[in-house]
């Protein structure tokens, strides 16, 4: 199999931010007297912000969303993110190190600014490795559909085909496929539908789970 490059996601991929905002929102709950679980915020990840607001509207009563939630989380999180509060995910630099070794290359397509991409990779001392970065405002429309992608496969002049996708969201998986690109699911705390791992070339606990499937698929 031919493969030029690996487009990595970077928010529960690459930094493992899904966990940290849990825990401050556990905290942010816990001090307005509401218990939030891993399966309740399980139930939130991926959807929009309005949807996530009338969720809390229902599930937590006299909780503001906004007020209390969405604006103490920006405050932490503004505040723990430049210092390197949210680390790298397992096997992040060795993947990135195999990559520089082999010739191939990387980019990450997030749905996430470009401010946050910098801002937590060059925290961990990555951003720096990267040959592109595709984020929100270079694409018109966001994952599931293809768009950032195909501008990160474009910005580094690699065919879709050959280009490696590293996710572990419904969406970005959907994405990738819709890319004709080459999906592996990293599970994070909500792992995909068995329909969209079944989108997937490969299921992988962590990234250096694939290298050991790049080292046995790669031409």
């Amino acid at each position: 199999m031919k493969i030029t490059a690996i487009l990595f996601d970077n928010d529960g991929l690459l930094v493992d931010s899904e966990r940290v905002t849990f825990e401050i929102w556990q905290d942010i709950f816990q001090r307005h007297g509401y218990d939030l679980t891993m399966d309740t915020y399980c139930q939130l990840i991926g959807m929009t912000e309005k949807n996530t607001a009338e969720f809390i509207y229902e599930r937590f009563p006299g909780l503001d969303p906004y007020k209390d939630v969405f604006e103490e989380w920006d405050a932490q999180y503004e505040e723990i993110a430049p210092a390197g509060g949210v680390p790298l995910k397992r096997g992040a630099v060795e993947l990135l190190d195999y990559c520089d070794e082999k010739g191939i290359r990387k980019a990450v397509a997030s749905s996430n600014s470009l401010y946050w991409i910098e801002t937590l990779l060059g925290a961990n001392g990555i951003f720096h490795r990267m040959d592109a970065v595709s984020h929100s405002k270079l694409v018109q429309h966001g994952k599931p559909a293809p768009d950032l992608f195909l501008k990160a496969a474009e910005l580094l002049g690699c065919e879709p085909g050959e280009c490696v996708v590293l996710e572990d969201s419904e969406n970005g998986l959907r994405a990738a496929h819709a890319a004709g690109m080459i999906p592996i699911c990293i599970p994070d705390l909500k792992r995909p539908s068995a329909e969209v791992e079944g989108l997937c070339s490969a299921v992988c606990a962590d990234m250096n789970e694939v290298i050991d499937w790049l080292e046995k698929n790669r031409d």
